[in-house]
């Protein structure tokens, strides 16, 4: 009877400590909320890839529900993205790069990545951010955009100042070929040594001369040997 009333006991006790593990779980830290950063590292085989710069906007905000914590589109395009479903699809920062136009972004001017291939944005509030490259680093093809979450949730533990890459690797700019001319390029005749484009070379000018001022001086040679035998 003992044993019956001690495992009851037990069970009972076990019971009543599910609510508190649950109300355990991780909470991000809101003194935080607002003094978060994104660091953007650019690499391209390891190395750091300087230039070039990036734009930051905030697309979405934290939600609560019952201590379960989720984005949602912010005010400005939430007539476009009612809500984001799975923010890891691939697709999704390239739908909401074509709303960039309605989205502020987090600094006034876009920022250079500097010589370490990297750009960070401090100051930020909770939020999902989409990071564009305005401009492109010499030599290289501008990223694809890419979402990243302040706080970032790793390990049970929320990461306050994150540092992310894009999602693509970064690719060489592929060099253009010149076009050669279709046509060759005419010529003036004046003090050139070609003549306009008719076919002739420059060299049977000057003996087709000679050879006319011949046939001309023996013409008057033969006329004058007329005249006198006349």
């Amino acid at each position: 009877m003992r044993k019956h009333v001690i495992s009851g006991l037990l069970a009972l006790l076990f019971l009543l400590a599910l609510p508190v593990s649950a109300a355990a779980q991780t909470v991000p830290d809101e003194s935080r909320n607002g003094h978060c950063s994104i660091t953007v590292s650019m690499t391209y085989k390891g190395k750091a890839v300087c230039g070039g710069t990036l734009a930051l906007y905030k697309v979405g905000d934290v939600a609560e529900d019952d201590g379960n914590y989720s984005f949602v589109p912010v005010e400005a395009i939430q007539a476009d993205i009612p809500e984001f479903g799975d923010i890891e699809s691939p697709d999704l920062a390239g739908k909401l790069c074509k709303l960039e136009s309605k989205l502020t972004p987090v600094t006034d001017l876009p920022k250079k990545v500097g010589e370490d291939g990297k750009a960070t944005f401090s100051d930020l509030t909770f939020g999902l951010y989409l990071v564009v490259q305005k401009t492109a680093a010499s030599g290289y093809e501008k990223t694809a955009p890419f979402l990243v979450s302040v706080p970032y949730l790793y390990a049970d533990e929320y990461q306050y100042d994150v540092t992310s890459q894009p999602k693509t690797d970064l690719e060489r700019e592929v060099p253009t070929k010149p076009t050669s001319p279709t046509t060759k390029p005419t010529t003036s005749s004046g003090g050139g040594k070609k003549l306009p484009q008719t076919g002739q070379l420059w060299w049977p000018v000057p003996v087709l001369a000679c050879a006319g001022l011949g046939c001309i001086a023996v013409g008057l040679f033969r006329r004058r040997e007329a005249k006198d035998e006349g």
